[in-house]
């Protein structure tokens, strides 16, 4: 790209005053060398005044109100503790330890049962029926206090 083509590129930036310093140094030792820019920046800069005299529009009241509110209550929930969190992390935490302190026993009754290796009565049943049901109660209590949570957070809306 030369020099010419790349401070094409920057007149509408000049024309609405966006350009560093520099670049508008740049810009305007161009434009008193070149009629084509000059006339472009021209143009650009006549635009640019048309849209400054524009009146701006202003949103209704009630539109700012309402948005002030909704910031302002978000602003307060992201500042209070919710009672859920302190709940949730001794639950999250139990179904971790849960899940990690019978994960030997699982994968060891799976490997018996894949690698043909005799299991005794009950014992891959009963190893997976107690796993299915620990995850049961813990995904149950995990639901439970995200739906208190998220009822609070309802409520003080």
């Amino acid at each position: 790209m030369s020099e010419h083509e790349r401070i094409r590129t920057l007149l509408a930036l000049a024309a609405s005053g966006d350009l560093s310093p520099r670049d508008m140094r740049r810009v305007d030792e161009h434009v008193a060398r070149c009629a084509a820019c000059r006339k472009a920046s021209d143009e650009l800069a006549a635009l640019a005044s048309s849209l400054r005299a524009l009146p701006t529009p202003q949103p209704p009241a009630e539109l700012v109100a309402r948005v002030c509110r909704l910031g302002t209550t978000r602003l307060e929930l992201q500042r209070t503790p919710r009672n859920g969190t302190a709940f949730l992390a001794p639950l999250v935490a139990a179904s971790w330890v849960a899940a990690l302190a019978t994960w030997p026993l699982v994968r060891a009754e799976f490997h018996w049962l894949f690698g043909g290796w005799h299991v005794p009565a009950g014992g891959l049943v009963g190893t997976v029926g107690a796993y299915s049901i620990l995850g049961f109660v813990l995904a149950c209590a995990s639901a439970l206090a995200v739906g208190m949570s998220a009822r609070e957070i309802r409520r003080s809306k």
